[in-house]
Protein backbone atom coordinates (compact mmCIF):
# COMPACT_ATOMS: atom_id res chain seq x y z
CA UNK A 1 0.00 0.00 0.00
CA UNK A 2 2.77 2.69 0.58
CA UNK A 3 4.51 2.24 -2.56
CA UNK A 4 1.46 3.61 -4.68
CA UNK A 5 1.16 6.28 -2.31
CA UNK A 6 4.99 7.24 -2.35
CA UNK A 7 4.78 6.84 -6.25
CA UNK A 8 1.44 8.92 -6.67
CA UNK A 9 2.85 11.72 -4.27
CA UNK A 10 6.45 11.37 -5.99
CA UNK A 11 4.45 12.15 -9.18
CA UNK A 12 2.39 14.65 -7.98
CA UNK A 13 5.43 16.82 -7.05
CA UNK A 14 7.28 16.34 -10.37
CA UNK A 15 4.25 18.03 -11.88
CA UNK A 16 4.13 20.39 -9.46
CA UNK A 17 7.86 21.07 -10.05
CA UNK A 18 7.40 21.00 -13.80
CA UNK A 19 4.76 23.78 -13.56
CA UNK A 20 7.35 26.46 -14.30
CA UNK A 21 8.89 25.19 -17.62
CA UNK A 22 5.39 26.45 -19.52
CA UNK A 23 6.06 28.36 -21.93
CA UNK A 24 4.22 31.22 -20.49
CA UNK A 25 5.87 31.55 -17.39
CA UNK A 26 8.75 33.67 -18.68
CA UNK A 27 6.62 36.54 -19.81
CA UNK A 28 9.25 38.55 -21.75
CA UNK A 29 12.81 39.82 -22.43
CA UNK A 30 13.01 41.58 -19.01
CA UNK A 31 11.62 37.81 -16.96
CA UNK A 32 14.31 36.54 -19.09
CA UNK A 33 17.15 38.41 -18.33
CA UNK A 34 16.35 38.01 -14.70
CA UNK A 35 17.23 34.30 -14.78
CA UNK A 36 20.58 34.47 -15.65
CA UNK A 37 22.67 32.20 -17.60
CA UNK A 38 22.47 29.19 -16.35
CA UNK A 39 17.95 29.50 -15.75
CA UNK A 40 18.17 30.71 -19.02
CA UNK A 41 20.37 27.49 -20.40
CA UNK A 42 17.36 25.23 -18.52
CA UNK A 43 14.26 27.43 -19.57
CA UNK A 44 15.32 27.32 -23.17
CA UNK A 45 16.15 23.74 -22.97
CA UNK A 46 12.60 22.73 -21.54
CA UNK A 47 11.24 24.58 -24.48
CA UNK A 48 13.00 22.70 -27.35
CA UNK A 49 12.49 19.73 -25.47
CA UNK A 50 8.37 20.29 -26.23
CA UNK A 51 9.05 21.41 -29.15
CA UNK A 52 10.52 17.92 -30.26
CA UNK A 53 8.08 15.77 -29.03
CA UNK A 54 4.80 17.71 -28.97
CA UNK A 55 2.65 16.38 -32.24
CA UNK A 56 -0.74 16.36 -31.12
CA UNK A 57 -1.68 13.71 -33.61
CA UNK A 58 -1.05 16.20 -36.30
CA UNK A 59 1.25 16.27 -39.06
CA UNK A 60 2.30 19.77 -39.34
CA UNK A 61 3.54 19.70 -35.35
CA UNK A 62 4.60 16.14 -36.15
CA UNK A 63 7.15 17.57 -38.94
CA UNK A 64 8.01 20.57 -36.83
CA UNK A 65 9.28 18.03 -34.07
CA UNK A 66 10.75 15.84 -36.65
CA UNK A 67 13.01 18.95 -38.11
CA UNK A 68 13.82 20.51 -34.60
CA UNK A 69 15.43 16.92 -33.62
CA UNK A 70 16.95 16.77 -36.55
CA UNK A 71 18.26 20.37 -36.22
CA UNK A 72 19.25 20.06 -32.11
CA UNK A 73 21.03 16.61 -33.61
CA UNK A 74 22.78 18.46 -36.55
CA UNK A 75 23.85 21.76 -34.75
CA UNK A 76 24.82 19.66 -31.74
CA UNK A 77 22.51 22.09 -29.95
CA UNK A 78 23.27 22.35 -25.93
CA UNK A 79 21.28 24.68 -23.38
CA UNK A 80 23.89 27.49 -23.55
CA UNK A 81 23.42 27.94 -27.57
CA UNK A 82 19.10 27.87 -27.32
CA UNK A 83 19.76 30.09 -24.91
CA UNK A 84 22.47 32.36 -26.51
CA UNK A 85 20.04 32.02 -29.51
CA UNK A 86 16.96 33.48 -27.41
CA UNK A 87 19.13 36.22 -26.44
CA UNK A 88 20.58 37.04 -30.11
CA UNK A 89 16.49 36.94 -30.98
CA UNK A 90 15.69 39.24 -28.60
CA UNK A 91 18.70 41.85 -29.52
CA UNK A 92 17.78 41.38 -33.15
CA UNK A 93 14.11 42.48 -32.39
CA UNK A 94 13.49 45.01 -29.67
CA UNK A 95 10.29 45.30 -31.01
CA UNK A 96 9.67 41.52 -29.77
CA UNK A 97 10.85 42.07 -26.29
CA UNK A 98 7.58 41.81 -25.00
CA UNK A 99 6.88 38.32 -26.16
CA UNK A 100 7.83 35.59 -24.35
CA UNK A 101 11.04 33.06 -24.72
CA UNK A 102 9.03 30.55 -26.41
CA UNK A 103 7.79 33.10 -29.57
CA UNK A 104 11.52 34.05 -29.15
CA UNK A 105 12.36 30.29 -29.58
CA UNK A 106 10.16 29.82 -32.86
CA UNK A 107 11.30 33.50 -34.55
CA UNK A 108 15.18 32.02 -34.27
CA UNK A 109 14.75 28.48 -34.74
CA UNK A 110 11.32 27.24 -36.10
CA UNK A 111 11.33 29.85 -38.73
CA UNK A 112 15.30 30.38 -39.06
CA UNK A 113 18.09 28.56 -38.26
CA UNK A 114 16.31 24.88 -38.24
CA UNK A 115 14.05 25.95 -41.10
CA UNK A 116 15.61 23.75 -43.54
CA UNK A 117 15.32 20.44 -40.72
CA UNK A 118 11.86 21.17 -40.75
CA UNK A 119 11.10 21.55 -44.38
CA UNK A 120 12.87 17.98 -45.55
CA UNK A 121 10.64 16.47 -42.27
CA UNK A 122 7.59 17.86 -44.00
CA UNK A 123 8.42 16.89 -47.24
CA UNK A 124 8.61 13.36 -46.38
CA UNK A 125 5.36 13.59 -44.77
CA UNK A 126 3.96 15.01 -48.05
CA UNK A 127 3.14 18.69 -46.75
CA UNK A 128 4.83 21.65 -48.84
CA UNK A 129 7.59 23.43 -46.99
CA UNK A 130 6.92 26.44 -44.53
CA UNK A 131 7.02 30.01 -46.34
CA UNK A 132 10.72 30.88 -46.47
CA UNK A 133 11.90 33.21 -43.67
CA UNK A 134 15.20 34.91 -43.46
CA UNK A 135 18.03 33.22 -41.19
CA UNK A 136 19.20 35.32 -38.20
CA UNK A 137 22.08 37.35 -38.49
CA UNK A 138 23.95 36.39 -35.80
CA UNK A 139 26.20 33.07 -35.00
CA UNK A 140 25.51 30.69 -32.34
CA UNK A 141 28.85 30.51 -30.28
CA UNK A 142 29.08 26.83 -29.13
CA UNK A 143 28.88 27.12 -25.11
CA UNK A 144 28.50 30.74 -24.82
CA UNK A 145 25.65 32.11 -22.74
CA UNK A 146 25.27 35.72 -23.97
CA UNK A 147 24.99 36.65 -27.49
CA UNK A 148 28.28 37.95 -29.11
Amino acid sequence: MRRPALAAATLCAAFSLAAPAQADFVKNAAEWQRLGPEGQAAYAMAIFDVQTVVTADNKYTAARAMGLRACGVGLQLKGAMVAQAINVFYRDHPEARVVTPFVAFNGYFERGVCSPFINKAREELGLKPMKAAPLPESKLQPDQGQPQ
